[in-house]
């Protein structure tokens, strides 16, 4: 029989050592986020609940997906309660709600934020396995050992136990194994935590985990630490919001005709609030709840979010949960975010619509990426975050746009709008495009030769069968030895592998790109190039948002409601 198991994370608002420690930003989302992430994704736990004093605490741990069904009673949240009288609280209570009675429960502190599900797992099945009271997670010390702890006597250090002294050598590789408690996971039976008040019992089993993996934010610099490391890529958790009250939000509904839309809520219901054919409701709805949708039969169109923007893919796996869908509406140029639908499914996005010449978000943003590379104003930036300032001069001096031979990949709407700019600063400008003829700029019609006199490459052609995988070991050795790229296109014109190795060896010095391969792949934390930024200071990348302003996105998505509104008259 299934083993019933509780998870509680206690996080309460007052925080001395860090300020707002339990909902601070980190990296992007709140510390408590990480906790909730590993707890939701280990399938050994039944349910997760916060417990908090906070109102502010309870929205944003529902946000990521926790339920909270009581605010914590104040006393119960001030500096000198133990964890346990919470805990056990929680336990009960919990218990009432519920009507629900656990056999085991798990402690996950707000404060670990890379303790991941495996930890979770590891611990729940060795306190199983072990019968004990519980099982409590630690990590090996070495600078820190006992051996090592001092006390000060009139200005003069000692030994801080007299059994434990510490010789003229203490090699840490020869000191005797130490573990200090992690404060990472505390798994227990039922009865240690509410029969015996404890959340270690008479027989406590250890759960060893490695240093990275124990970090625990008490103070700023613990922070900072937790802060380096996700960045750096150390981090198995990926929370993200899922807004469980607001899963679905509906206008007019019907129940034959509805528009299901999935992009953005905030953008698209200015849009789509105002559909003209009053027989058709409107759904919103994000990606990751779309199977909560009730009467799916209804949906004939289905308006899309973009490339990277959810963890689930957009196939024929996820399409046929809707039986009479006609239409799927993309407000994009392109379609790497969509593959494999059935043929009687008519795609509706913004490939080759003359509209798309009135949105300049991605040509300025283009600009900007291509400023941001010549200037190095990634570097720059860190620089001046580390308190210096002029005095690493030699480490941000930049190049002039006239320096550069630019060879433009593709010489579209937005190629054409670089090549003006450039052409302001008097570069040398020259284009590959099989398909365009332009009197501005000087065309080269063999591929190897356009290479060969380009020092910064600019992609910005479209993805077709003839341009995926272009740039690859063999084309990209064509460029002229240390280039700048910069890639406003597609990842799929790359081969990673190849691309990867050339930045390794210098071949390529920068690397500067809005868009990658296997976006879908980058919330799961398995893309490759993006792992292989976090160790590289010579790539820059942007979360493919060169099209993201308000502008355009509006622009692009009446644009494509007005393109489905015409097709649903006919």
């Amino acid at each position: 029989m299934k083993k019933k198991i509780l998870a509680v994370i206690l996080a309460r608002a007052g925080s001395k050592g860090v300020k707002g420690k339990n909902i601070k930003n980190l990296c992007g989302h709140p510390l408590i986020s990480y906790s909730i992430y590993a707890a939701l994704k280990s399938k050994k736990i039944s349910k997760l609940i916060v417990s908090t004093d906070s109102k502010k605490i309870k929205k944003i741990s529902e946000n990521y997906g926790a339920q909270v069904p009581f605010i914590r009673p104040k006393q119960l949240a001030l500096d000198h309660i133990w964890s346990r009288d919470a805990l056990k609280h929680c336990v009960i209570k919990a218990e009432k709600i519920y009507k629900e009675k656990y056999d085991y429960i798990v402690e996950l502190p707000a404060v670990a934020p890379l303790r991941d599900y495996n930890d979770i797992n590891n611990a729940i099945s060795k306190l199983i396995k072990s019968n004990a009271d519980s099982v409590i997670g630690v990590s090996r010390v070495y600078d820190k050992h006992p051996i090592r702890i001092k006390k000060i006597i009139n200005n003069e250090i000692k030994d801080f136990n007299k059994l434990l002294k510490e010789g003229e050598s203490s090699r840490r590789q020869e000191l005797n194994p130490a573990y200090v408690r992690n404060g990472s996971i505390y798994a227990m039976k039922r009865d240690t935590i509410i029969k015996n008040f404890s959340r270690k019992g008479k027989k406590s089993f250890a759960l060893e985990m490695d240093s990275i993996k124990s970090v625990n934010i008490d103070e700023i610099t613990d922070f900072y630490l937790a802060e380096t490391l996700i960045k750096k890529g150390y981090c198995k958790n990926f929370p993200a919001s899922i807004y469980k009250k607001k899963y679905l939000i509906t206008k007019n509904i019907k129940k034959e005709k509805n528009i299901l839309v999935s992009y953005n809520y905030e953008i698209s219901k200015n849009v789509f609030n105002n559909f003209k054919n009053k027989n058709y409701g409107i759904i919103y709805c994000p990606v990751d709840a779309i199977k909560n949708i009730s009467n799916k039969e209804s949906i004939v169109a289905w308006i899309v979010p973009t490339d990277g923007n959810t963890k689930i893919n957009i196939d024929s796996n996820i399409v046929k949960l809707f039986k009479n869908m006609k239409y799927i509406v993309s407000p994009s140029t392109g379609l790497t975010h969509i593959e494999n639908l059935k043929s009687n499914i008519k795609l509706i996005y913004l490939n080759n619509i003359k509209y798309t010449k009135k949105i300049t978000s991605s040509s300025e943003f283009a600009i900007g990426l291509l400023i941001t590379t010549l200037r190095n104003l990634k570097e720059s930036q860190e620089i001046v975050l580390s308190g210096n300032w002029r005095n690493k001069e030699n480490n941000i001096r930049g190049n002039e746009i006239s320096n550069f031979n630019f060879g433009i990949f593709g010489l579209g709407r937005i190629g054409k709008n670089i090549g003006k700019f450039l052409k302001m600063f008097s570069s040398k400008i020259i284009y590959y495009d099989p398909f365009v003829k332009n009197k501005t700029f000087k065309k080269i019609n063999n591929f190897k030769t356009f290479m060969n006199k380009t020092n910064f490459l600019i992609i910005s052609a479209s993805l077709t069968k003839d341009t995926k995988a272009i740039f690859n070991k063999k084309t990209l050795m064509w460029l002229k030895s240390s280039s700048s790229i910069l890639n406003i296109s597609r990842g799929e014109l790359f081969v990673d592998k190849d691309l990867i190795n050339l930045l390794k060896r210098k071949r390529i010095k920068k690397f500067t790109t809005d868009v990658v391969n296997d976006e879908n792949k980058i919330l799961k934390g398995k893309n490759r190039f993006i792992n292989f930024l976090k160790h590289n200071k010579d790539v820059f990348i942007t979360p493919h948002m060169a099209g993201l302003t308000y502008q355009s996105e509006y622009k692009a998505l009446n644009q494509v409601k007005n393109i489905l509104e015409n097709k649903l008259k006919s």
